[in-house]
């Protein structure tokens, strides 16, 4: 299994520096039902995206050696009978309004997107990640236990 995990993570994206009403800055928070609802404007969507995938890369290039790379490559690519599962855990407070974890699968899309920009896999169809979608949450009692953990595993099927 490989592991990569973001400590403190960023659960909001700063969408406007003031808003006019109140002057403060005005934040997303993650949450998958914004855009499948539609209320998210698509060129801020595209942004978040961007944003995101390069957020995750630099953790994946921290995290994910050569050799664990060379790996993947020998045994999925190279095994039909081999794909990669991704997994998330959430280690979050709980407190206020927090998203449906069924909303959360953003993160999964972003990180298997990040790893295929990043070069760990070519692609991320069901050629190479025959699963994904669980998604964790993990309640902790303060901010610096707060974190995100990814799981890479190759399964056999």
């Amino acid at each position: 299994m490989i592991l990569v995990q973001i400590d403190h993570f960023e659960s909001k994206y700063i969408v406007a520096k003031k808003s006019k009403k109140s002057g403060k800055p005005r934040y997303w928070t993650i949450n998958g039902q914004g855009l499948y609802n539609a209320t998210l404007h698509y060129r801020l969507r595209g942004t978040i995206t961007k944003y995101f995938h390069k957020y995750l890369i630099k953790y994946i290039k921290q995290q994910i050696t050569k050799k664990q790379i060379e790996s993947i490559n020998n045994i999925v690519y190279k095994d039909s009978d081999h794909k990669l599962s991704i997994s998330v855990d959430i280690y979050e407070i709980k407190r206020g309004k927090i998203p449906d974890i069924g909303n959360m699968w953003l993160w999964l899309k972003w990180f298997e997107d990040a790893l295929q920009e990043a070069g760990v896999i070519p692609d991320d169809n069901p050629d190479y990640v025959i699963e994904s979608g669980r998604t964790r949450y993990h309640w902790v009692d303060n901010e610096s236990e707060r974190k995100l953990v990814f799981n890479i595993e190759i399964v056999n099927f």
